[in-house]
Protein backbone atom coordinates (compact mmCIF):
# COMPACT_ATOMS: atom_id res chain seq x y z
CA UNK A 1 0.00 0.00 0.00
CA UNK A 2 1.14 3.38 -0.73
CA UNK A 3 2.34 5.56 1.84
CA UNK A 4 -0.57 9.26 2.30
CA UNK A 5 1.67 12.23 3.50
CA UNK A 6 0.34 13.56 6.62
CA UNK A 7 -2.72 16.40 5.77
CA UNK A 8 -1.08 19.00 7.50
CA UNK A 9 1.79 19.31 4.88
CA UNK A 10 2.14 22.57 3.36
CA UNK A 11 -0.06 24.30 5.84
CA UNK A 12 2.27 28.23 6.21
CA UNK A 13 -0.05 31.08 7.03
CA UNK A 14 3.02 33.72 8.13
CA UNK A 15 6.34 34.58 5.89
CA UNK A 16 9.41 32.98 6.40
CA UNK A 17 12.86 33.73 5.08
CA UNK A 18 13.84 34.37 1.32
CA UNK A 19 13.11 30.90 -0.28
CA UNK A 20 15.85 29.24 -2.16
CA UNK A 21 13.48 26.53 -3.47
CA UNK A 22 14.48 24.41 -5.87
CA UNK A 23 12.20 21.65 -7.76
CA UNK A 24 14.16 18.87 -9.95
CA UNK A 25 12.26 15.60 -11.17
CA UNK A 26 13.84 12.68 -9.08
CA UNK A 27 12.65 10.22 -11.79
CA UNK A 28 16.42 10.28 -12.96
CA UNK A 29 17.52 9.40 -9.59
CA UNK A 30 16.44 5.97 -10.26
CA UNK A 31 19.15 3.52 -12.08
CA UNK A 32 17.93 2.82 -15.16
CA UNK A 33 17.01 -0.88 -13.79
CA UNK A 34 15.08 0.64 -11.43
CA UNK A 35 13.20 2.46 -14.14
CA UNK A 36 12.92 -0.35 -16.20
CA UNK A 37 11.17 -2.28 -13.67
CA UNK A 38 9.08 0.31 -13.01
CA UNK A 39 7.95 0.73 -16.34
CA UNK A 40 7.47 -3.29 -16.80
CA UNK A 41 4.90 -3.06 -14.11
CA UNK A 42 2.91 0.20 -15.21
CA UNK A 43 3.04 -1.50 -18.65
CA UNK A 44 1.29 -5.10 -16.98
CA UNK A 45 -1.55 -1.81 -15.73
CA UNK A 46 -2.47 -1.55 -19.50
CA UNK A 47 -5.00 1.38 -19.86
CA UNK A 48 -5.93 3.24 -16.44
CA UNK A 49 -9.40 5.01 -16.80
CA UNK A 50 -8.76 8.13 -13.80
CA UNK A 51 -10.35 10.98 -15.79
CA UNK A 52 -12.30 9.53 -18.24
CA UNK A 53 -15.41 11.04 -16.48
CA UNK A 54 -13.57 14.38 -16.52
CA UNK A 55 -13.17 13.97 -20.36
CA UNK A 56 -9.31 13.91 -19.99
CA UNK A 57 -7.93 11.70 -22.23
CA UNK A 58 -7.64 13.85 -25.20
CA UNK A 59 -5.32 11.62 -26.80
CA UNK A 60 -6.75 7.84 -27.07
CA UNK A 61 -3.94 6.33 -27.94
CA UNK A 62 -0.97 7.43 -25.85
CA UNK A 63 -0.74 7.68 -21.85
CA UNK A 64 2.37 8.99 -19.55
CA UNK A 65 3.43 5.93 -18.12
CA UNK A 66 4.77 8.06 -14.98
CA UNK A 67 3.94 10.69 -12.41
CA UNK A 68 6.08 13.81 -11.99
CA UNK A 69 8.64 12.56 -8.64
CA UNK A 70 9.16 15.49 -6.74
CA UNK A 71 11.00 15.55 -3.10
CA UNK A 72 8.28 15.90 -0.77
CA UNK A 73 9.83 18.88 1.30
CA UNK A 74 10.01 20.64 -1.64
CA UNK A 75 6.88 20.16 -1.75
CA UNK A 76 5.71 21.54 1.31
CA UNK A 77 7.86 24.55 0.90
CA UNK A 78 6.19 25.20 -2.65
CA UNK A 79 2.61 24.79 -0.92
CA UNK A 80 3.73 27.53 1.77
CA UNK A 81 5.17 29.55 -1.69
CA UNK A 82 2.28 29.52 -3.21
CA UNK A 83 -0.46 30.52 -0.02
CA UNK A 84 1.92 33.21 0.86
CA UNK A 85 1.73 34.69 -2.88
CA UNK A 86 -1.63 33.97 -2.46
CA UNK A 87 -2.28 36.05 0.37
CA UNK A 88 -0.25 38.88 -0.87
CA UNK A 89 -2.07 39.23 -3.94
CA UNK A 90 -5.32 39.33 -1.86
CA UNK A 91 -3.72 41.99 0.37
CA UNK A 92 -2.72 44.29 -2.61
CA UNK A 93 -6.37 44.15 -3.79
CA UNK A 94 -7.66 45.05 0.10
CA UNK A 95 -5.48 47.74 -0.70
CA UNK A 96 -7.56 49.04 -3.38
CA UNK A 97 -11.52 48.19 -2.25
CA UNK A 98 -13.01 47.54 0.74
CA UNK A 99 -16.01 46.30 -1.16
CA UNK A 100 -16.98 43.59 -3.81
CA UNK A 101 -18.17 45.65 -5.88
CA UNK A 102 -15.26 48.23 -5.53
CA UNK A 103 -13.03 45.46 -6.32
CA UNK A 104 -14.65 44.61 -9.22
CA UNK A 105 -15.11 48.20 -10.61
CA UNK A 106 -11.25 48.53 -10.34
CA UNK A 107 -10.89 45.50 -12.39
CA UNK A 108 -13.22 46.29 -15.10
CA UNK A 109 -14.94 43.18 -14.42
CA UNK A 110 -18.32 42.89 -16.09
CA UNK A 111 -19.15 39.41 -15.92
CA UNK A 112 -22.24 38.43 -14.23
CA UNK A 113 -21.48 37.66 -11.35
CA UNK A 114 -25.01 36.28 -10.27
CA UNK A 115 -24.47 35.92 -6.35
CA UNK A 116 -22.04 38.57 -5.16
CA UNK A 117 -23.17 41.14 -2.71
CA UNK A 118 -21.33 43.90 -4.49
CA UNK A 119 -22.02 46.02 -1.23
CA UNK A 120 -20.22 43.22 1.06
CA UNK A 121 -17.02 44.06 2.59
CA UNK A 122 -14.25 42.16 1.11
CA UNK A 123 -12.24 39.28 3.68
CA UNK A 124 -9.47 37.36 2.85
CA UNK A 125 -10.02 34.42 4.34
CA UNK A 126 -13.25 33.26 2.00
CA UNK A 127 -11.15 34.67 -0.93
CA UNK A 128 -8.46 31.85 0.24
CA UNK A 129 -10.70 29.01 0.21
CA UNK A 130 -9.37 26.84 -2.83
CA UNK A 131 -6.88 27.67 -5.48
CA UNK A 132 -5.11 25.76 -8.33
CA UNK A 133 -1.78 28.15 -9.07
CA UNK A 134 -0.32 27.92 -12.89
CA UNK A 135 3.53 27.24 -11.78
CA UNK A 136 6.12 26.30 -14.49
CA UNK A 137 9.64 25.00 -13.35
CA UNK A 138 12.41 27.50 -14.45
CA UNK A 139 16.04 26.37 -13.86
CA UNK A 140 13.98 24.46 -11.04
CA UNK A 141 12.43 27.74 -9.43
CA UNK A 142 9.13 28.23 -9.55
CA UNK A 143 7.11 30.75 -11.16
CA UNK A 144 3.93 31.35 -10.94
CA UNK A 145 2.11 32.71 -13.85
CA UNK A 146 -1.12 32.55 -12.82
CA UNK A 147 -3.19 31.74 -9.39
CA UNK A 148 -6.43 30.03 -10.39
CA UNK A 149 -8.98 30.69 -7.80
CA UNK A 150 -12.09 29.68 -10.25
CA UNK A 151 -15.03 27.97 -8.42
CA UNK A 152 -14.86 25.08 -10.94
CA UNK A 153 -11.76 23.49 -10.14
CA UNK A 154 -12.84 19.88 -10.67
CA UNK A 155 -11.43 16.33 -11.20
CA UNK A 156 -10.39 15.91 -7.19
CA UNK A 157 -11.07 12.11 -6.93
CA UNK A 158 -9.67 10.90 -10.20
CA UNK A 159 -6.09 12.76 -9.57
CA UNK A 160 -5.87 11.32 -5.81
CA UNK A 161 -6.52 7.78 -7.44
CA UNK A 162 -3.99 8.43 -10.09
CA UNK A 163 -1.60 9.33 -7.82
CA UNK A 164 -2.59 6.75 -5.68
CA UNK A 165 -2.16 4.18 -8.54
CA UNK A 166 1.89 5.34 -9.08
CA UNK A 167 2.79 5.41 -5.69
CA UNK A 168 1.20 1.66 -5.31
CA UNK A 169 3.56 0.70 -7.88
CA UNK A 170 6.68 2.18 -6.06
CA UNK A 171 5.28 1.65 -2.34
CA UNK A 172 8.77 1.95 -0.76
CA UNK A 173 9.88 4.99 -2.65
CA UNK A 174 6.76 6.66 -3.70
CA UNK A 175 4.03 8.27 -1.48
CA UNK A 176 0.79 10.65 -2.57
CA UNK A 177 0.42 13.83 -2.02
CA UNK A 178 -2.38 14.54 0.92
CA UNK A 179 -5.40 14.10 -0.88
CA UNK A 180 -7.11 17.38 -2.24
CA UNK A 181 -11.10 15.56 -2.37
CA UNK A 182 -10.22 15.00 1.65
CA UNK A 183 -8.90 18.57 2.02
CA UNK A 184 -12.26 20.15 0.39
CA UNK A 185 -14.65 18.11 2.12
CA UNK A 186 -13.21 19.04 5.61
CA UNK A 187 -13.26 22.78 4.39
CA UNK A 188 -16.80 22.03 3.80
CA UNK A 189 -17.45 20.12 6.83
CA UNK A 190 -15.72 22.85 8.79
CA UNK A 191 -17.74 25.75 7.46
CA UNK A 192 -21.15 23.67 7.90
CA UNK A 193 -20.20 23.60 11.10
CA UNK A 194 -19.43 26.90 11.65
CA UNK A 195 -23.19 27.67 11.19
CA UNK A 196 -25.30 28.18 13.71
CA UNK A 197 -28.08 25.80 14.86
CA UNK A 198 -28.70 21.96 15.22
CA UNK A 199 -27.40 19.07 12.40
CA UNK A 200 -27.20 20.94 9.44
CA UNK A 201 -28.14 19.99 5.79
CA UNK A 202 -25.22 20.64 2.90
CA UNK A 203 -26.71 20.94 -0.44
CA UNK A 204 -24.68 19.08 -3.53
CA UNK A 205 -26.95 20.36 -6.44
CA UNK A 206 -26.52 18.67 -10.03
CA UNK A 207 -27.18 21.42 -12.99
CA UNK A 208 -27.58 21.57 -17.21
CA UNK A 209 -24.78 23.59 -18.23
CA UNK A 210 -23.22 23.52 -22.11
CA UNK A 211 -19.81 23.84 -20.78
CA UNK A 212 -18.07 22.10 -17.59
CA UNK A 213 -18.01 18.51 -16.74
CA UNK A 214 -22.17 18.86 -16.46
CA UNK A 215 -21.71 20.04 -20.61
CA UNK A 216 -19.20 17.47 -21.39
CA UNK A 217 -21.40 14.32 -19.06
CA UNK A 218 -24.40 14.91 -20.90
CA UNK A 219 -27.11 14.41 -18.03
CA UNK A 220 -28.11 14.78 -14.77
CA UNK A 221 -27.83 11.36 -14.11
CA UNK A 222 -24.21 11.12 -14.97
CA UNK A 223 -23.35 14.35 -13.62
CA UNK A 224 -24.83 13.00 -9.90
CA UNK A 225 -23.00 9.94 -10.42
CA UNK A 226 -19.47 11.96 -10.97
CA UNK A 227 -20.62 13.93 -7.85
CA UNK A 228 -21.00 11.09 -5.60
CA UNK A 229 -17.47 11.00 -4.54
CA UNK A 230 -17.98 14.37 -2.94
CA UNK A 231 -21.65 12.93 -1.48
CA UNK A 232 -20.49 10.16 0.44
CA UNK A 233 -17.17 11.71 2.17
CA UNK A 234 -19.44 14.45 2.87
CA UNK A 235 -21.95 11.90 4.40
CA UNK A 236 -18.93 10.28 6.14
CA UNK A 237 -18.32 13.48 8.06
CA UNK A 238 -21.53 13.00 9.83
CA UNK A 239 -23.40 15.97 8.36
CA UNK A 240 -26.97 15.76 6.17
CA UNK A 241 -26.41 15.47 2.95
CA UNK A 242 -29.33 16.55 -0.09
CA UNK A 243 -29.29 16.03 -3.62
CA UNK A 244 -31.24 18.03 -5.94
CA UNK A 245 -31.28 19.49 -9.00
CA UNK A 246 -30.35 23.70 -9.06
CA UNK A 247 -33.55 24.18 -11.13
CA UNK A 248 -36.22 22.73 -8.45
CA UNK A 249 -34.74 25.11 -5.31
CA UNK A 250 -36.96 27.53 -3.76
CA UNK A 251 -37.33 29.74 -0.49
CA UNK A 252 -39.53 29.72 2.48
CA UNK A 253 -41.38 33.15 3.98
CA UNK A 254 -38.05 33.44 5.68
CA UNK A 255 -35.58 33.17 2.76
CA UNK A 256 -34.71 29.66 3.95
CA UNK A 257 -33.35 27.93 0.74
CA UNK A 258 -35.54 24.68 0.17
CA UNK A 259 -34.39 21.22 -1.56
CA UNK A 260 -35.81 18.18 -0.94
CA UNK A 261 -38.66 18.97 1.37
CA UNK A 262 -36.89 21.16 4.02
CA UNK A 263 -33.66 23.97 4.49
CA UNK A 264 -29.87 23.81 3.45
CA UNK A 265 -27.60 25.34 5.10
CA UNK A 266 -24.42 25.06 3.17
CA UNK A 267 -24.83 24.89 -0.78
CA UNK A 268 -21.70 23.15 -2.50
CA UNK A 269 -21.23 25.32 -5.50
CA UNK A 270 -18.57 23.60 -7.96
CA UNK A 271 -20.23 25.99 -10.64
CA UNK A 272 -20.52 29.43 -11.73
CA UNK A 273 -24.14 30.26 -11.44
CA UNK A 274 -24.29 32.10 -14.52
CA UNK A 275 -23.39 29.04 -16.96
CA UNK A 276 -26.54 26.52 -15.62
CA UNK A 277 -29.07 27.00 -17.76
CA UNK A 278 -32.98 26.47 -17.82
CA UNK A 279 -32.65 27.21 -13.44
CA UNK A 280 -33.46 30.62 -13.49
CA UNK A 281 -35.79 30.01 -10.73
CA UNK A 282 -33.38 28.16 -8.88
CA UNK A 283 -30.65 30.82 -9.02
CA UNK A 284 -32.92 33.34 -7.89
CA UNK A 285 -33.86 30.95 -5.00
CA UNK A 286 -30.42 31.04 -4.02
CA UNK A 287 -30.02 34.97 -4.10
CA UNK A 288 -32.80 35.52 -2.17
CA UNK A 289 -31.43 32.81 0.83
CA UNK A 290 -27.87 34.40 0.66
CA UNK A 291 -29.59 37.89 0.98
CA UNK A 292 -31.04 36.73 3.96
CA UNK A 293 -28.35 35.30 5.32
CA UNK A 294 -29.93 32.01 5.38
CA UNK A 295 -27.42 29.78 3.61
CA UNK A 296 -23.73 30.30 2.73
CA UNK A 297 -21.74 29.32 -0.46
CA UNK A 298 -18.66 27.00 0.18
CA UNK A 299 -16.89 29.55 -2.59
CA UNK A 300 -18.01 33.03 -2.67
CA UNK A 301 -18.41 34.30 -5.87
CA UNK A 302 -15.86 37.14 -5.09
CA UNK A 303 -13.37 34.60 -5.80
CA UNK A 304 -13.60 34.72 -9.40
CA UNK A 305 -12.43 38.16 -9.18
CA UNK A 306 -9.07 36.91 -8.38
CA UNK A 307 -8.49 35.03 -11.17
CA UNK A 308 -8.04 38.79 -12.48
CA UNK A 309 -4.27 38.42 -14.35
CA UNK A 310 -4.44 42.61 -13.02
CA UNK A 311 -3.86 41.41 -9.66
CA UNK A 312 -0.35 39.88 -10.51
CA UNK A 313 0.70 43.39 -11.99
CA UNK A 314 -0.82 45.08 -8.53
CA UNK A 315 1.53 42.65 -6.48
CA UNK A 316 4.37 43.73 -8.71
CA UNK A 317 3.26 47.30 -7.96
CA UNK A 318 3.43 47.47 -4.47
CA UNK A 319 6.77 45.74 -3.97
CA UNK A 320 7.90 48.70 -2.27
CA UNK A 321 5.12 48.33 0.24
CA UNK A 322 6.26 44.44 1.21
CA UNK A 323 8.46 43.47 3.90
CA UNK A 324 12.07 42.23 2.43
CA UNK A 325 11.24 38.45 3.23
CA UNK A 326 8.06 38.64 1.03
CA UNK A 327 9.10 41.58 -1.40
CA UNK A 328 12.17 38.13 -2.46
CA UNK A 329 9.40 36.04 -2.37
CA UNK A 330 7.59 37.95 -5.67
CA UNK A 331 10.27 38.78 -7.35
CA UNK A 332 11.90 35.15 -7.42
CA UNK A 333 8.55 33.59 -8.35
CA UNK A 334 6.22 35.84 -9.66
CA UNK A 335 7.53 37.23 -13.14
CA UNK A 336 7.36 40.55 -13.89
CA UNK A 337 3.46 41.65 -14.67
CA UNK A 338 2.08 44.72 -15.56
CA UNK A 339 -1.22 45.68 -16.61
CA UNK A 340 -2.60 48.35 -19.36
CA UNK A 341 -6.63 48.83 -20.01
CA UNK A 342 -8.67 51.73 -20.93
CA UNK A 343 -8.56 52.75 -16.75
CA UNK A 344 -5.02 53.80 -16.92
CA UNK A 345 -3.34 57.05 -17.69
CA UNK A 346 -2.13 57.37 -20.91
CA UNK A 347 1.03 58.34 -19.48
CA UNK A 348 1.61 55.17 -17.89
CA UNK A 349 -0.07 53.11 -20.87
CA UNK A 350 2.84 54.88 -23.14
CA UNK A 351 5.76 53.99 -21.12
CA UNK A 352 4.50 50.39 -20.92
CA UNK A 353 4.14 50.25 -24.50
CA UNK A 354 7.98 51.54 -24.95
CA UNK A 355 8.94 48.60 -22.71
CA UNK A 356 6.79 46.36 -23.95
CA UNK A 357 8.38 47.17 -27.62
CA UNK A 358 11.71 47.35 -25.61
CA UNK A 359 11.30 43.46 -24.36
CA UNK A 360 9.29 42.34 -27.35
CA UNK A 361 10.87 38.66 -27.19
CA UNK A 362 10.70 38.45 -23.83
CA UNK A 363 7.42 39.27 -23.21
CA UNK A 364 3.90 37.33 -22.94
CA UNK A 365 0.21 39.18 -23.71
CA UNK A 366 -2.53 37.94 -22.27
CA UNK A 367 -6.36 38.88 -21.52
CA UNK A 368 -6.46 40.36 -17.87
CA UNK A 369 -9.99 37.92 -17.76
CA UNK A 370 -9.14 35.11 -19.54
CA UNK A 371 -8.69 31.29 -19.36
CA UNK A 372 -7.18 28.52 -21.50
CA UNK A 373 -4.78 30.15 -23.15
CA UNK A 374 -7.55 32.10 -24.95
CA UNK A 375 -5.81 35.43 -26.44
CA UNK A 376 -2.32 34.75 -25.28
CA UNK A 377 0.32 36.33 -27.14
CA UNK A 378 3.50 35.78 -27.52
CA UNK A 379 6.24 38.59 -28.29
CA UNK A 380 8.63 36.08 -30.21
CA UNK A 381 5.82 35.36 -32.66
CA UNK A 382 5.18 38.44 -33.93
CA UNK A 383 6.80 41.71 -35.10
CA UNK A 384 7.37 45.26 -33.15
CA UNK A 385 4.49 46.95 -35.44
CA UNK A 386 1.96 43.98 -35.39
CA UNK A 387 2.82 44.00 -31.26
CA UNK A 388 2.33 47.34 -30.74
CA UNK A 389 -0.93 47.32 -32.48
CA UNK A 390 -2.14 44.62 -30.95
CA UNK A 391 -1.65 45.37 -27.06
CA UNK A 392 -2.88 49.33 -28.56
CA UNK A 393 -6.21 47.96 -29.83
CA UNK A 394 -6.97 45.12 -26.73
CA UNK A 395 -6.10 47.25 -24.33
CA UNK A 396 -7.88 50.18 -25.04
CA UNK A 397 -11.45 47.57 -25.15
CA UNK A 398 -10.39 45.90 -21.78
CA UNK A 399 -7.38 45.31 -19.47
CA UNK A 400 -4.46 43.30 -20.78
CA UNK A 401 -1.09 42.10 -18.80
CA UNK A 402 2.32 42.12 -20.14
CA UNK A 403 4.31 39.15 -18.16
CA UNK A 404 7.46 38.30 -18.92
CA UNK A 405 8.05 34.84 -20.69
CA UNK A 406 8.76 31.68 -18.68
CA UNK A 407 10.17 28.97 -20.55
CA UNK A 408 9.41 25.50 -18.62
CA UNK A 409 12.33 22.85 -18.39
CA UNK A 410 11.59 19.92 -19.96
CA UNK A 411 11.24 16.33 -18.62
CA UNK A 412 11.53 13.10 -20.25
CA UNK A 413 8.25 11.41 -20.13
CA UNK A 414 7.67 7.66 -21.06
CA UNK A 415 4.49 7.10 -23.24
CA UNK A 416 2.11 3.88 -23.16
CA UNK A 417 -0.23 2.56 -26.36
CA UNK A 418 -2.11 0.59 -24.15
CA UNK A 419 -3.96 -1.09 -27.11
CA UNK A 420 -0.97 -2.26 -29.03
CA UNK A 421 1.73 -2.24 -25.97
CA UNK A 422 3.67 -0.04 -27.58
CA UNK A 423 6.15 2.33 -25.59
CA UNK A 424 7.81 5.82 -26.53
CA UNK A 425 9.66 8.81 -24.95
CA UNK A 426 9.06 11.99 -25.17
CA UNK A 427 11.05 15.18 -23.86
CA UNK A 428 8.17 17.75 -22.99
CA UNK A 429 7.83 20.73 -20.25
CA UNK A 430 5.28 20.83 -17.94
CA UNK A 431 3.02 23.10 -15.83
CA UNK A 432 2.22 22.15 -12.46
CA UNK A 433 -0.99 22.81 -10.54
CA UNK A 434 -1.23 22.29 -6.98
CA UNK A 435 -4.26 22.80 -5.25
CA UNK A 436 -3.96 24.80 -1.91
CA UNK A 437 -7.43 24.11 0.22
CA UNK A 438 -7.59 26.18 3.48
CA UNK A 439 -3.93 27.41 3.25
CA UNK A 440 -2.74 23.63 2.84
CA UNK A 441 -0.84 22.11 -0.59
CA UNK A 442 -2.53 18.42 -1.29
CA UNK A 443 -2.76 17.12 -4.61
CA UNK A 444 -1.72 18.28 -7.71
CA UNK A 445 -2.97 18.84 -11.39
CA UNK A 446 0.39 18.46 -13.41
CA UNK A 447 0.14 18.29 -17.74
CA UNK A 448 2.64 17.89 -20.86
CA UNK A 449 1.80 17.38 -23.72
CA UNK A 450 2.09 13.58 -25.63
CA UNK A 451 4.18 11.81 -28.29
CA UNK A 452 1.59 13.09 -31.37
CA UNK A 453 2.08 16.87 -30.17
CA UNK A 454 5.11 17.09 -28.08
CA UNK A 455 5.81 20.60 -29.59
CA UNK A 456 2.40 21.45 -29.89
CA UNK A 457 2.71 25.40 -28.04
CA UNK A 458 3.73 26.88 -25.59
CA UNK A 459 0.41 27.17 -24.10
CA UNK A 460 0.41 23.59 -22.30
CA UNK A 461 -3.43 23.28 -21.98
CA UNK A 462 -6.02 20.73 -21.97
CA UNK A 463 -7.57 22.73 -24.80
CA UNK A 464 -4.44 22.94 -27.08
CA UNK A 465 -4.33 18.51 -26.67
CA UNK A 466 -2.17 18.57 -23.10
CA UNK A 467 -2.21 15.24 -21.39
CA UNK A 468 -3.65 15.48 -17.52
CA UNK A 469 -1.26 13.83 -14.96
CA UNK A 470 -0.06 13.99 -11.76
CA UNK A 471 2.79 13.69 -9.25
CA UNK A 472 3.67 11.52 -6.41
CA UNK A 473 6.35 12.11 -3.50
CA UNK A 474 9.62 10.72 -2.30
CA UNK A 475 12.38 11.10 0.05
CA UNK A 476 16.46 11.31 -0.54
Amino acid sequence: MARAVPSEVGNGRTAGPPTTLVLRDRWEQMSPTEQTQYLERRAAEGRWEHGRLEGWPANEEWQPMRPLVLDADGYRELGRIAHRILTLTVETCLRRARTAGELGELLGDLRPHLWLDRAAALNDTPLLRIARPDVLLCDGVPQFVELNTAIALYGFPALDHMASAYAGLVPDRWSAPPSTHRARTELLAGIAAGRPGGRLRVLVPTWASRVGPAGRLGTREALRGYLRPTVEAVSALGLDVVEEDLSRLRTDSDGRLLADGGPVDVVFNCFAGARATGADDGVEAVRTALAAGTVQLLFPEAMRMLNNKQALAWLHEDLDLLAPQDRALVEKHVPWTAWTGPRQPPAQRTELLERALADRTDLVLKPAIGANGTGVVFGADVDDRTWHALIGERAAKAAVVLQRRVDSDLVDMPFLAPATGRQCDVRVPVVVGPFIVDGRISGTLVRHFGPENPGAGRIINTRTGATVNTLVLTTP
